[in-house]
């Protein structure tokens, strides 16, 4: 779906806005309850799921270091991203000095707001530290490329504002490449609007529906053209006099004449299925005949000429192998590249495994630096991990630093090689977190924890002390803890999630549960979950309700027993807590998004527990409808999870595995959230389905293109409808606020309606 970005929300949350008390005596009232605004104004650097840049980074002479911020402001219903520039000796003289109090301000903030973030994205430290590169949203969703000058402190823009710039690199002011996204689809969509006929033929329905929509975007800006400015002379690349197409990240060299990326290759070799084989057999990501992959290429600017690095694949295009975020990047000499996931071809052309590769062009050589592991039918393989980000140490083409969050408990670890002669690269540090070096030793991170809000830290030898604080509210507010909470599946799989516990919680009494799915992340301070949207775990547990944010890392994905799995995980964690004295088995809920849509649904119609309440928002669930909304994406998930095409023989796997086909045994109040027309589309058959069986079942569409929300408003509309739906069927509990009434009349309906429903069942 859409990226996830750095999220920062920082508002005032004990003082109105019309207050004048200090924020001190706002310190020392009473702490108040945790509510959806405070998770809107939480601190978020480096969320872990994140493919934007690092929220720190030294610029390359180690004298300044950058720090991405995002917030969303209530009060504005605007969403603000600041780069916050540091002088490093400013920290350096603060560690040194304990009994200075004060910590060092920034020395530049430049800040961007928006109705929905990211604002500033992917931004690109210049190679002589003068300043970065960055992309700016503006009103109407155009991204520019803007360059913020350190030295002078100014502001200026590289592309034109009518442009959609969607990736870039940059050396310097007379060297930068970007991409921008073919408006010749647009045109041609926009055109055919004032004919009398549109052919329809290989577009999906969203297209030709919902023009505006974010999936249309999506789909019809998947084309870009690739522009360079080399030596100052802009112009656009070509190859053979075509423009150059559908690049995935990429870096430029150090001279700026010649580029790194991905780019498809249709006809693949067919000696390719066999020498770059996935991590299992039936993997139905593998190579298979007929089919397009991706490969890294150099492209030289000036002619357009393409060479392959490795005559390989990427490993994310030949099965289920450890995901590498980021993309490729250079040595600081230009003698080497690094290539984050590929495959190297055997001397004696033997299968082989990906790994983290460089290619050191003055050798003319290609080695493995890591070697990734993979999936495997029944979960993964020892040491699987998702690889956060790889580089060249300090720009040295013999020392690579690899950061990695652990698949048991999604820890981040930083691991540093050194090149010791040939193909070997020796594993010389291994540490807990990440950082980020300057000189003299200094380090720079961002320390939290599960009950610890995120705090910018400065280290040395000497000491380690807090440089900002960007949520000093929170000491005013209570806080539920969460608990690190283990189970067992009925199969024996181990299961591991965050607990929120209320904040009055006491020792026998039963509470509520909710049962939030889409992973746990065990070193991250995530007072929603690990999404916004929809999930609500600390304000649920502020409102008496036990929250389980549920991981299930270890499932089999894109096979028949993933939706199984999930169930199985989330049945045997209610067991557990329902055995424990702590959950009341009559008031146990599921809420869900995107992708795990599907395990809630697998949930309602497969579970031997009964539901008291369920919510999905804008996701996936592998019916008929979306298999046929969108013919050319979905099938290719969905056959390998139901078993078969819904076609022939196959229609009777579908009937019997599919939701969609199993509403009748929906026993659960639903609550079905879209986000947009399209998304609501994609969402219709539960609730169509539900509502002719006289099921209950509420609908609800966010008034956004976001998948993952930023902007506060729909944000709480998002979250606060959450709290209400479980608050009303697991506490019987109604909003005083009038502005809600209908709201619960409505329910009140489907109360009736339940009440009916399980008398004729009864």
């Amino acid at each position: 779906m859409r990226q996830i970005t750095i999220i920062w929300f920082l508002i005032a949350v004990c003082i109105s806005l019309n207050s004048t008390y200090s924020p001190l005596i706002c310190a020392q009232q009473p702490k108040k309850p945790f509510t959806i605004a405070d998770d809107i104004e939480v601190a978020h650097f480096g969320d872990p799921y994140t493919v934007q840049a690092e929220a720190v980074r030294f610029s390359p002479d180690g004298n300044y270091f950058l720090v991405d911020t995002e917030r969303g402001r209530l009060d504005l219903n605007i969403v603000e991203d600041s780069l916050r520039f540091y002088r490093a000796q400013d920290v350096t003289e603060f560690l040194d000095h304990i009994d200075d109090a004060q910590a060092p301000s920034p020395l530049w903030v430049v800040s961007s707001s928006g109705k929905k973030g990211p604002i500033v994205n992917k931004w690109r430290w210049l190679a002589d530290s003068s300043g970065v590169a960055y992309l700016e949203r503006a009103s109407d969703g155009n991204q520019r490329l803007v360059l913020a000058d350190l030295r002078a402190k100014t502001i200026e823009p590289l592309t034109s504002s009518t442009e959609t710039v969607r990736d870039f690199d940059v050396r310097d002011r007379q060297h930068y490449v970007y991409t921008v996204a073919d408006a010749t689809e647009w045109e041609k969509m926009y055109a055919e609007r004032q004919a009398s006929a549109i052919v329809g033929t290989g577009r999906s329905l969203f297209q030709l529906l919902f023009p505006q929509d974010a999936l249309t975007k999506t789909e019809l800006s998947s084309s870009s053209d690739l522009w360079a400015v080399v030596f100052g002379r802009h112009f656009k690349v070509k190859n053979d006099g075509a423009p150059l197409t559908n690049f995935g990240s990429f870096a430029l060299s150090p001279d700026g004449t010649s580029l790194v990326t991905t780019l498809p290759l249709l006809d693949i070799p067919s000696s390719w299925e066999t020498l770059y084989p996935p991590p299992y057999p039936s993997d139905p990501l593998r190579i298979q005949p007929g089919s397009s992959r991706h490969q890294f290429v150099r492209i030289d600017l000036q002619t357009g000429s393409v060479h392959a690095l490795t005559d390989a694949p990427t490993s994310y295009d030949a099965g289920s192998w450890s995901p590498v975020l980021g993309g490729p990047s250079w040595s600081s000499n230009g003698e080497a590249i690094l290539l984050p996931g590929t495959f190297l071809s055997s001397k004696d052309q033997k299968p082989s495994r990906p790994c983290v590769a460089i290619v050191d062009l003055a050798s003319n050589t290609c080695t493995c630096v890591e070697a990734l592991k993979g999936r495997t039918e029944t979960g993964a393989e020892e040491g699987y991990h998702l690889i956060k980000s790889v580089r060249f140490t300090g720009g040295d083409k013999q020392h690579i630093m690899l950061s990695f969050y652990n698949h048991s408990d999604s820890s981040i670890e930083t691991i540093e090689y050194q090149h010791t002669g040939g193909n070997t690269w020796e594993l010389t540090r291994r540490t807990k977190g990440e950082f980020e070096y300057g000189g003299n030793g200094l380090q720079v991170t961002v320390k939290q924890g599960l009950n610890e809000p995120p705090l910018l830290v400065g280290a040395n030898k000497q000491s380690s002390r807090v440089i900002w604080d960007p949520n000093p509210q929170l000491k005013s507010i209570e806080l539920t803890e969460v608990d690190v909470y283990r189970w067992k599946d009925r199969e024996g799989r181990d299961w591991k999630g965050g607990l929120y516990k209320p904040g009055n919680y006491k020792q026998g009494q039963r509470y509520p549960l909710v049962i939030q799915t889409h992973g746990f992340v065990e070193s991250a301070f995530t007072p929603s979950g690990v999404f916004p949207t929809a999930f609500a775990a600390r304000a649920l547990a502020a409102a008496g309700i036990v929250v389980l944010q549920a991981d299930g890392r270890d499932c089999p994905i894109l096979t028949v027993n993933e939706g199984s799995c999930f169930v199985s995980g989330y049945q045997s964690a209610a067991n557990q807590l329902v055995s424990e004295g702590l959950v009341d088995p009559e008031r146990i809920g599921i809420i869900a998004f995107s992708r795990t849509c599907f395990y809630a649904m697998e949930m309602l119609t497969t579970s031997s527990i009964h539901l008291k309440a369920a919510s999905i928002t804008d996701g996936i669930m592998y019916t008929y409808s979306q298999y046929m909304l969108l013919p050319d994406r979905v099938p290719k998930e969905a056959n390998p999870i139901i078993g078969a095409s819904p076609f022939g023989d196959g229609l009777q796997q579908w009937l019997k595995r599919s939701p969609g086909f199993n509403l009748d045994k929906v026993t659960t109040p639903l609550l079905v959230v879209g986000e947009g027309p399209g998304s609501l589309l994609f969402m219709w058959e539960p609730y169509a389905g539900l509502r002719l069986l006289h099921k209950p079942v509420d609908l609800m569409m966010l008034n956004t293109d976001e998948h993952v929300l930023t902007n506060p408003s729909v944000r709480v509309a998002s979250q606060g409808g959450s709290v209400d739906w479980f608050r009303f069927w697991l506490q019987d509990y109604e909003d005083p606020d009038p502005a809600k009434a209908e709201q619960y009349a409505r329910w009140h309906r489907l109360r009736k309606l339940e009440a009916e429903t399980k008398q004729q069942s009864d």
